[in-house]
């Protein structure tokens, strides 16, 4: 249920499905970079934790770079869309990928 929820309100705010991936990507990094905050002033987590969950990151955006080149190449294929969405999916991952990588030395330097 909370699914079909979330999903009505992302179409009323005009986010198709490429867009929600793109979103939720985003989204996930910002809240990323919020909990690195608050753990370099409260050190809430050990650094085992936050190497992990940064690992982890990572590995959801290669995934999403991989999906990203995936679907959208089969959606131009099929569909006859414009390439330009499948270059701003790939673009915005990649910035997102190299961005968790630069992340990942702040910590381990940090600690």
């Amino acid at each position: 249920m909370a699914t079909g929820s979330i999903g009505r309100m992302l179409t009323r705010l005009g986010l198709s499905s490429n867009n929600r991936s793109i979103f939720v990507l985003l989204l996930v990094w910002l809240l990323h970079v919020v909990w690195l905050g608050i753990n370099y002033f409260w050190r809430i987590a050990s650094l085992q934790v936050l190497v992990g969950v940064q690992i982890l990151l990572l590995a959801y955006a290669t995934l999403a770079v991989g999906a990203y080149i995936y679907w959208g190449v089969k959606q131009v294929r099929e569909q006859d869309a414009p390439y330009a969405s499948v270059l701003v999916g790939v673009i915005v991952a990649l910035t997102l990928l190299y961005l968790n990588i630069n992340l990942l030395q702040y910590v381990l330097k940090l600690f």
